[in-house]
């Protein structure tokens, strides 16, 4: 496997994890088009990947992407809340 179909699904995963907080905050127009953009730029940034269920290093880094923007978001939280 190159190396760009990973790179591919890091950033799936990191669309995708995007979802969330939008469908926590309601859904507005604005939140619904959000969900949108995510969804299907998540899953055409999989598909240019080739990720297959059955490929751990293609699954992790899904999780990996998912887990910045997790790990992102929680030291920007901490971050305000010492200010």
């Amino acid at each position: 496997m190159k190396w760009v179909h990973y790179f591919l699904c890091f950033l799936g995963g990191v669309f995708l994890i995007h979802i969330i907080p939008h469908m926590l905050h309601g859904w507005s127009a604005k939140n619904a088009m959000g969900v949108a953009v995510s969804l299907v730029g998540g899953c055409l940034l999989l598909w240019a990947g080739r990720f297959r269920w059955r490929e751990r290093g293609k699954v992790v880094m899904v999780v990996l992407g998912m887990a910045t923007v997790v790990a992102y978001g929680l030291l920007i939280a901490n971050h305000m809340q010492t200010q």
